[in-house]
């Protein structure tokens, strides 16, 4: 199996919480369905009409937090729509909710590996993000927050399976993680889960969700496993 792996990179991200209500949270990494949303927006499909070409069957899909990241809240002032009328007469003022920007001393950046099993995909989705050809302009989960895509290579993976501990870079499903299987001895961690989507039925209603760990400064998880991963070179990731 061969993986194109390539950069996000971006000053400030916002990678909205599917549960939260009023108040914008944000994730500190973007959930599968985020890199779906930016995959779909450099091949140039139509808002919601990726979801099934794009779903967890037939692309792979991992993620590597390479940036420490820290979140800070801003306040818009969105507009008090209570009835048709108040969206263009602004006598009922506004309504302030808190934002929450996910941003760093470096920016955000975040290394993506992914594999279609569609060859024509991958080849048209490799092309694009060497040349910077994309479609739509893609951005880091709300649309004032732009970003760069660097291309990193296309690399054969090898699908492999122990029992033992093992050092693993990119963010892991829960799920995969044996029973006591972070080792956490000696390592100076600031573990976080969160519950996130990884996938959609059409008109974006969610249909699956899954817990992921991952450290928050970036650093790999030596971890056991009860499931497969990929060794790319000299590193190790699992699929969200």
């Amino acid at each position: 199996m061969n993986f194109l792996i390539f950069d996000i990179k971006g000053r400030y991200a916002h990678f909205r919480k599917f549960y939260t209500n009023s108040s914008s949270l944000s994730y500190s990494v973007p959930p599968r369905t985020t890199i779906e949303g930016i995959i779909a927006a450099i091949l140039g499909y139509e808002r919601d009409s990726y979801y099934d070409i794009l779903s967890t069957e037939k692309l792979n899909i991992a993620v590597r937090k390479i940036s420490p990241t820290k979140k800070i809240i801003q306040t818009l002032n969105y507009i008090k729509a209570t009835s048709r009328d108040s969206v263009t007469d602004l006598k009922e003022g506004h309504t302030q909710i808190p934002f929450e920007i996910v941003t760093g001393d470096k920016g955000v950046i975040y290394r993506v590996y992914v594999n279609h099993s569609d060859h024509i995909i991958m080849e048209e989705l490799e092309n694009r993000i060497k040349n910077g050809q994309y479609h739509y302009i893609p951005y880091l989960g709300a649309a004032p927050f732009n970003c760069n895509l660097n291309y990193i290579g296309n690399f054969t993976a090898i699908e492999q399976n122990t029992n033992d501990f093992i050092e693993i870079s990119t963010i892991i499903r829960q799920s995969l993680i044996a029973d006591k299987g972070i080792d956490i001895k000696g390592m100076n961690l600031s573990l976080m889960k969160e519950k996130m989507s990884r996938d959609f039925f059409e008109d974006r209603i969610i249909k699956e969700v899954e817990d992921y760990i991952y450290d928050e400064e970036g650093h790999p998880l030596r971890v056991k496993l009860q499931g497969n991963f990929y060794r790319i070179n000299d590193e190790n990731i699992v699929l969200m």
